[in-house]
């Protein structure tokens, strides 16, 4: 069904291109998607070693969403834009965390296997186990210039959170947003976003505010309505001809349904997540082949959850009065980061950048670490990433982080990859790393126990004795990139083998009598290829095709379900297309197509897996009105049967809306 409905909307953009021929002969070719744009330079990444590195000469694979990409998907979250990377799994709902992805599997409440960046700056949070759902939204997507995506382990480069890959969101030139710009979208599912923003400046100083909230009723099935409220500031400084100051402050607010009604152990209520940060990146040129930067950062984050046990199960069972106690997983969140890297190019062959990092996280939960009321962890960090150019049309990248925990564990994590350019447009990868990822406080430290309404008797829900170590992966793979000169074509392929060991996972807790606990118990393997294609067919469309086949083997686990979640937590085949067409001056059509099949999903417990599918379209109309520029788009989202997103119980429906973006 889902195939046959995308092989009609397919045709759309060509029909309508018949259809407009005339208007397209009578103002001359369309101003759409030109040859150039894809016959220009190499794309420049920034988020793999830490070094400025053409695409064919970085450590890894990587997928690139810049802002035309983004606003062209009729996307609305961050999160959603991910479901169209290889190897990617994603969910838009809000139940145990924000809308949060995941890279090759894990399918649980929580994504912690990748760091996730918003400017260089990590955003995950130890109280959510590790993940980085609130970090996700720290950005509205109008904020976006670019969004990075390293898919493979990157701990080399970025520490213990960089497991199986790394995320950078990258905000807008502050120097490139003067002046002010409106976005409105409401349509299907109470879809009601607005979104401002300001901005102002010369060449010594810019600053840009933006505000925006974001807001619907969820998915079906899901408890309660979604709202997502951001503001951030930016500003940039250029000191003086070799030295800028950057400036960062926002905050956020997440205030999402959770629970099922009349579940007395997890029932429905509202509750409240949130962030705010302050950051500070100094940059200085020292001369052509040195510089210097600096970063200093906090991050809070909060959580408010909490609802009234309606049982008297427990008082019946033990003889004390529990009924209507307050079950709580409300905490705070402080993480302040310092860090320093240093630049270099020793010569035409050689450049290195070392570096180091100090970070402490403090968090506050007197019902998650019932006997101190909260965790404080240091953590001491040196890296340091080689490339060498030993031979013509070969390079070496080569680097390692160290990083040392207050706790007194230790770590390091290498990696080496040798890109081989065999002809011109053609270049292929080999490396090898090995990355650790550490408990966070809450997998580490946690101890739940809920008292009787007298403060007496407690009931052990989670116990957790200190003693968990980090999780192991070693990562082997090879790659092939190719861009050529001919139709646009671009190609990036992955094959794969991920060997996961000392995985962190938790049994399944029938609290009091048996609670939750956290053990080292987990070994599989990950294997797989992915590859993804784009390709220009004709003067105005761009198409982006991917797949992934994808493997996991446990050969280590707590019990059979978290086996089934663990094997069945990535598809074992996954496409993914993208089509931007220009129909007419002004006009664009886009398509986003994707299917995983044989999925498990949160809460499957009886060995089902499901197969998910979903097509946006979206239509959008550019126009001037005097010194206005505007934009009219319509998008449809999962044009055809509802979809399950995350849990088994959990729709995404069909849904429209309409969107006006405005810039004076």
């Amino acid at each position: 069904m889902g195939a046959l409905l995308l092989k009609h909307i397919l045709w759309i953009p060509y029909l309508c291109s018949i259809v407009s021929g005339a208007c397209a002969q009578a103002g001359g070719d369309p101003p759409g998607i030109t040859e150039m744009d894809f016959l220009g330079d190499m794309p420049i990444v920034l988020s793999v070693s830490r070094l400025a590195q053409r695409l064919d000469e970085t450590p890894g694979a990587v997928t690139i969403l810049d802002r035309h990409f983004i606003r062209q998907s009729g996307a609305r979250d961050v999160v959603d834009l991910l479901r169209l990377v290889p190897g990617f799994q994603t969910t838009t709902s809000f139940e145990t965390d924000a809308p949060m992805a995941t890279y090759h599997g894990r399918s649980d409440e929580w994504a912690n296997r990748i760091q996730v960046l918003v400017d260089g700056r990590s955003v995950y949070a130890g109280h959510l186990q590790g993940s980085a759902g609130v970090g996700w939204q720290t950005l509205a997507l109008e904020d976006i210039e670019r969004i990075e995506i390293l898919r493979g382990s990157n701990s080399a480069a970025y520490g213990a959170r960089a497991f199986l890959g790394v995320v950078n969101i990258i905000s807008r030139d502050v120097r490139e947003t003067t002046g002010a710009a409106t976005t409105l979208i409401a349509g299907e599912n109470n879809v009601r976003d607005v979104g401002l923003r300001i901005g102002w400046g010369n060449t010594a100083a810019s600053f840009r505010l933006s505000a925006d909230v974001r807001g619907d009723d969820g998915l079906r099935n899901a408890f309660g309505k979604n709202r997502v409220s951001r503001f951030n500031a930016s500003s940039r400084f250029q000191l003086n001809g070799s030295t800028d100051l950057a400036v960062r402050l926002g905050w956020l607010e997440i205030d999402a349904g959770r629970g099922t009604p009349g579940d007395a152990g997890n029932n429905a209520r509202q509750r409240q997540m949130g962030s705010r940060f302050a950051q500070i990146d100094w940059h200085k040129t020292l001369d052509e082949d040195h510089d210097l930067a600096v970063s200093v950062s906090r991050t809070e984050h909060m959580f408010r959850d909490a609802f009234p046990l309606k049982t008297t199960a427990y008082d019946e069972l033990f003889g004390y009065p529990y009924a209507n106690i307050l079950i709580d997983f409300s905490g705070e969140e402080k993480n302040d980061v310092v860090s320093l890297q240093y630049t270099a190019r020793k010569s035409a062959t050689l450049r290195y950048v070392v570096g180091a990092e100090l970070r402490n996280e403090a968090l506050t939960s007197p019902t998650s670490f019932d006997a101190n009321g909260g965790v404080q962890t240091s953590f001491m960090r040196l890296f340091g990433n080689v490339e060498w150019r030993f031979a013509p049309d070969w390079i070496l990248n080569a680097g390692a982080m160290a990083e040392t925990i207050s706790d007194g564990s230790e770590s390091l994590s290498p990696r080496v990859m040798v890109n081989w350019h065999v002809a011109e447009g053609h270049t292929l990868r080999a490396g090898v790393s090995v990355a650790g990822r550490p408990p966070s406080a809450y997998e580490k430290y946690a101890d739940r126990k809920y008292y009787d309404i007298n403060g007496k008797h407690p009931l052990v829900w989670v116990v957790n004795d200190g003693k968990l170590s980090a999780e192991r992966v070693l990562v082997r793979e090879l790659g092939y990139y190719a861009k050529l000169p001919y139709g646009g074509l671009t190609a990036d392929v992955r094959a794969f083998h991920e060997e996961i060991s000392n995985g962190i996972a938790n049994n399944r807790p029938d609290p009091p009598e048996f609670p939750e606990i956290y053990r080292n118990t987990e070994a599989s393997t990950i294997r797989g290829l992915e590859y993804q294609i784009g390709f220009q067919p004709f003067a105005a469309t761009r198409v982006t095709w991917s797949q992934t086949w994808t493997q996991i083997d446990v050969s280590s686990s707590i019990d059979l379900v978290r086996t089934y979640r663990t094997e069945g937590g990535a598809a074992p085949r996954a496409v993914s297309l993208s089509v931007v067409h220009t129909i007419a001056p002004g006009w664009d059509f886009s398509v986003g197509y994707n299917l995983s099949d044989s999925i498990a999903l949160m809460s499957s417990d009886d060995g089902d897996r499901y197969v998910l599918e979903r097509t946006d379209i979206r239509l959008a109309r550019a126009f001037r009105w005097g010194g206005t520029r505007g934009e009219l788009a319509l998008t449809v989202q999962n044009l055809g049967p509802a979809s399950r997103d995350g849990d088994r119980k959990f729709y995404f429906d069909q849904r429209a809306n309409i969107a006006l973006r405005l810039g004076f």
